[in-house]
C-alpha cells in the first residue's frame, strides 16, 4: 500500500513479519491461462485405457476418424490392428504420416465406401465438433461392426458446483457438446443398434488427502472395493452397426 494506494505486482515481493521473511508473489490471470484448447496426444505419450478400450471391441480393420497425431492408430498397429487415420487438420495428418500411420484427409463426407472397416473410432472426437449429426452417420455407414465414442463425463456438475469443485475437461475452451451417460447413448442410438456406455476413469477421494493414516485407510478401501468412487471423468460407449 502506498499513499492509500495497492499496487499488486507479477514479481515477487520479499518483506519481513516479525523475525520471519517470506517471499510473496501475485499474478493476474486472464481467461486465456485458464481456459486452454486442448491438443491430440503425440505417439508414445498416449492414455492407454483408450488403447486397451478400443483392442478390447475393435475389429481387425480400424478408421481411427478424428486421429489426431495417430497415437492410439499406431499403439493399436503396434498389437496386429490395421488401422487408418482421418482428421481435417492436415498437419496433424502429416505428422502422423511421418510415424508411419496410413492416413487420408476427410471433410464432410468420408472418403469411403459403406462398411468398409469393422470399426469406427471416436476418441475424444465429437466434444469438439459442432454438427454431430453429420460426423456420426459417416462413422456408422462406413462401419461394418460397430463405432467406439469416448468423451468427457459431465454427469452430476450441479452437484460439484455446489461443493465449489468440477471437472478438469470443464476448462477446456473448445468443448461445444457435454454429455452424461443417458444423453450419449441416446445419441450413439439415433445412428446404431445397441448402445453400451460405461463409466470410466474415477475419481477417488484420498487423491486430495495429505499422506497420512487418513490417505491410506481410504486408499486402502476404495482399491479393495469396499467403498465405490461416485464421480468419474470420462465415459466409453460401444455402439453396434445396425443390420439391414
Amino acid at each position: 500500500m502506498r499513499d492509500g494506494t495497492l499496487i499488486i505486482t507479477a514479481f515477487p515481493d520479499t518483506r519481513e513479519c516479525g523475525s520471519l521473511e517470506f517471499t510473496t508473489e501475485f499474478m493476474l490471470r486472464t481467461r486465456e491461462d485458464v481456459y486452454q484448447i486442448g491438443f491430440p496426444a503425440k505417439p508414445g505419450e498416449h492414455y492407454r485405457a483408450f488403447v486397451r478400450f478400443a483392442a478390447k471391441h475393435a475389429g481387425t480393420t480400424i478408421l481411427d476418424l478424428g486421429c489426431g497425431y495417430g497415437a492410439y492408430s499406431l499403439a493399436l498397429a503396434a498389437e496386429g490392428r490395421q488401422c487408418i487415420g482421418s482428421d481435417v487438420n492436415i498437419k496433424y495428418l502429416a505428422s502422423a504420416s511421418v510415424s508411419g500411420l496410413p492416413v487420408v484427409a476427410v471433410d464432410s463426407v468420408l472418403p469411403f465406401p459403406d462398411h468398409s472397416f469393422d470399426t469406427v473410432m471416436l476418441l475424444e472426437v465429437i466434444e469438439h465438433v459442432p454438427q454431430l449429426d453429420a460426423i456420426l452417420k459417416e462413422a456408422f455407414r462406413v462401419a461394418r461392426r460397430n463405432v467406439l465414442v469416448t468423451v468427457p463425463n459431465a454427469e452430476a456438475l450441479e452437484r460439484l458446483q455446489q461443493n465449489d469443485v468440477t471437472y478438469a475437461h470443464m476448462l477446456s475452451s473448445d468443448h461445444v457438446h457435454f454429455f452424461d451417460p443417458a444423453s450419449l447413448e441416446e445419441l450413439l442410438g439415433r445412428f446404431g443398434g445397441k448402445v453400451e456406455v460405461r463409466r470410466g476413469d474415477p475419481i477417488y477421494p484420498f487423491w486430495f488427502a495429505s499422506r497420512s493414516l487418513a490417505y491410506y485407510l481410504l486408499r486402502v478401501l476404495y482399491r479393495t472395493g469396499l467403498f465405490k468412487p461416485s464421480y468419474f471423468t470420462r465415459l466409453y460407449a460401444v455402439a453396434s452397426v445396425r443390420e439391414n
